[in-house]
């Protein structure tokens, strides 16, 4: 489940998983989703409420033991359920301002967490 399409082999960003709710607002509409995957580029989030690509969201993002943060983001990709949920849905968003110092902390979070898998 990445951010970036995967036509080109390689990502911009390495990821790691991610279990924290995020809250998004859809036209101010606020929900909660289940984040499972982050990187310095986006996030993959589980949710039942699909979301066209191209619709844009504002997030509030909170890193375990680290700061938290608010970035309007892009949906790039939407993911149905698969059969017997097997496959779960949700979106991938593309993060659109996010600012530089909270870049590094998402990349931080991300290398910690693989040196911690490694």
């Amino acid at each position: 489940m990445g951010i970036l399409p995967v036509n080109q082999g390689q990502r911009e960003f390495p990821r790691a998983p991610l279990a924290e709710l995020v809250r998004f607002f859809d036209w101010n509409e606020p929900f909660d989703a289940q984040a499972t995957e982050i990187c310095g580029g986006g996030l993959f989030l589980q949710t039942d409420r699909p979301l066209a690509e191209g619709t844009l969201l504002t997030l509030r993002v909170k890193l375990p033991a680290g700061p938290s943060f608010t970035v309007l983001g892009r949906v790039v990709r939407t993911v149905r359920g698969g059969w017997a949920q097997l496959r779960k849905p949700g979106i991938a968003v593309q993060f659109m301002d996010l600012s530089s110092n909270d870049r590094r902390s998402v990349l931080a979070y991300v290398a910690r967490h693989s040196a911690q898998a490694a």
